[in-house]
This record gives structure tokens, sequence and C-alpha cells, in this order.
């Protein structure tokens, strides 16, 4: 017998809303109202015929370009002007620093330094979220820009941005509205709440390691995404040398260094990000660890019931070792740390029980 694996997870902000109104013993609602919010947000420095000039060894082209604000994995059109390179699109293999990045070509050989220029179209969607690619809206300098087309997990647009223009690219979705129904409110804000102080906390599904920022261009700002809960030095960072936090400053959060002072940076930097993701977006496992933490908080708001208050508390903590289980399953982790670049593997209890 063949079994067709289930890709649809029907779980939504409504039924979460109907699943704590349950728990407090009232009656569910069949809609919240819907308005426009912008959830999550990507940001990227145009190229555009930008100057630069490059260095040949094997196949290894080493391009410098002042504030190139490329990471490695973005896909740029390099016109090689003079030196006989091929003209074409190619992959960032590494960005050392703000400047300088490299390529690798088909051709081998040596090329003294030349003459590019770059462009880019295509751009990253990683770790944006979406369900619809109707969602997906762009900006260049701060104007809608409608110009474009997306294919699997990339943006590529019509004509290249203008040369350090601001590239911001964002989900545009239709939420719920529930200001209608003041308990419906609250136990929607109760959701919301309870989604990101369980996000916050970083778990393997929210957690991504080894991402490489690299400061604007014009300001040596990091700006923190509406999406992102959390940047931090990874911990392979050579030098522990900054402290960084996120602050509000000049109307945007940003990364701030508290032992140098400053919310400027003059290299990228090594970070470990988490993530926000809508409630629709996450591991069904947590769907209901955040439902049931969020009835127990509206429990004790809402109903003179200590009893009912401890039944859920007790539910409360079956899901969250649900999650732990999650997390270990899925984590990989060992007694030495996270298991990336190592061969080493952790003992299994399991392995010694089948025995």
């Amino acid at each position: 017998m063949t079994i067709t694996p289930t890709t649809v997870d029907n779980d939504t902000e409504l039924s979460a809303v109907n699943s704590i109104l349950g728990a407090i013993g009232q009656s569910p609602v069949t809609t919240l109202g819907l308005v426009t919010e912008i959830q999550g947000e990507l940001n990227y420095t145009g190229s555009n015929a930008r100057t630069g000039t490059y260095t040949r060894a094997g196949t290894t082209v080493t391009v410098t370009s002042a504030s190139h604000g490329l990471t490695v994995g973005e896909v740029v059109t390099i016109d090689f002007t003079s030196g006989g390179a091929l003209d074409g699109e190619y992959t960032v293999v590494t960005a050392a620093d703000a400047n300088t990045f490299t390529v690798t070509t088909a051709a081998t050989g040596t090329i003294t330094t030349s003459n590019l220029t770059i462009s880019q179209t295509q751009f990253s969607l990683t770790g944006l979220s979406w369900t619809l690619e109707s969602e997906i809206k762009t900006k260049i300098a701060g104007d809608v820009e409608t110009g474009f087309t997306v294919a699997g997990s990339t943006l590529t647009f019509t004509t290249a941005p203008a040369t350090n223009a601001t590239v911001k690219i964002y989900r545009e979705k239709e939420v719920y509205n529930t200001l209608a129904n003041p308990e419906v409110s609250f136990i929607y804000n109760i959701l919301t709440e309870v989604n990101k102080d369980v996000q916050n906390e970083g778990w393997i599904f929210n957690i991504e390691r080894h991402v490489k920022k690299t400061p604007e261009t014009d300001t040596n700002y990091i700006t923190i995404p509406a999406n992102i809960l959390r940047y931090d030095l990874n911990e392979a960072q050579a030098h522990h040398t900054s402290d960084l936090v996120r602050r509000k400053y000049e109307g945007a959060f940003r990364l701030y260094d508290t032992v140098n002072h400053t919310y400027e940076f003059s290299n990228a930097l090594d970070l470990d990000i988490v993530w926000l993701f809508p409630y629709e977006d996450i591991p069904p496992v947590f769907k209901r660890y955040i439902i049931s933490k969020a009835s127990v908080r509206a429990a004790t708001q809402l109903v003179a019931n200590p009893q009912l208050v401890r039944l859920l508390e007790n539910q409360e903590m079956y899901t969250r070792a649900a999650c732990m289980e999650y997390e270990c399953q899925q984590g990989d982790h060992t007694y030495l740390g996270f298991s990336h670049d190592t061969y080493y593997k952790s003992y299994k209890p399991a392995n010694a029980l089948r025995r």
C-alpha cells in the first residue's frame, strides 16, 4: 500500500484563538477580521554597473569593489571590461570583507589587475516566509517596485537596482484584526505575545548559525528587520571583542556594540540569528505548546478558577516536554556543543537498550 503524505497544515491563528477560548470555557468565533501588515523583511544593496577591479589565480577571481554589499551565495552579473575573463553570471563564493569577494570561473589561468563592472538582478529570499508569491513586495530606494518575478527562493528584478540603492524585500500579508471584539482581541494579543516569547528562546527550527552580515554602505549600520528577534556573535568568532544588543536608533532597530559603544561596524560579522516566524509557519509541536501557554495566561487573567489554571499548567508542561523532544531529535546536540564541522557522535542510550 502506498501512503501519500499530507503536506497541508490547517492550523491557523483563528483555530488557535478558538482553542484558547475553548480552554477557558468560552464560545468559538468564526472570523477575526483582516488587516494588511508587513511580516518579514530582507535588505540588500543594489548594483548596476558598479565598477571594480579583479585578479585571477587559477579559477579563482578576486574582485575588489568598494562597499559591494554582497554575501556568500548571491548571484551577480559581471562584465569583465579588460583582462579577458568571460562575462556572465557568477555566484559569490566568499565575501571576506565589505570591499572584496571571490567567484569561480570555468577557465583557468593568471590575470593581473584588470577592470570590471558588477550588476545584480537576482536576490535570495532565504529567511523570508510566505504562502503566496503575491505576498512578496519590494521597494528600491524607498519606492515600491513591481518589476520582478519569483522562482523558488530567488527574486529577479527586470532591471538591476541602482548602485548603492537600498533594496527592501518584504512580505505583505492580510492578518487578523480583532478590535471589533474586545475579548477575542485580548486572546489574540496573548497568542501573539506567547508566539514571540516561545520563539525568542531560540530553537533548532528558528536559529540560523554562521550568517555573514555586512554593514550598510553609507552608514556602516546593521539594521535588524522586523522578523529577527536576536543577532549574536557566533561562538566561533575569532575574538570576542564585541557584545551585541538590539537598540532603536534613528527610527529603526539596529545592532549596537556595548563594548565599543557604537552602532557602526567596519567589517562583516559572523552572526547567529533567531528568526521570528508567523504562527502558521512553525512546527505543529510548537503550535500546541504556544496554545497551552497562552491558555494559562488567558485563564489566569480572565477566569477566577484556580483549579482550571493548574490543569492548564500541567498541560503546558506536557507540551513543552514535547518541544524538548523535538529539539533533541532535530538538533543533533552533543556534550561538545553543536555537531557542525565535527565528527563526534554522542552516546545514544537507545543503542544500548536495543542490545
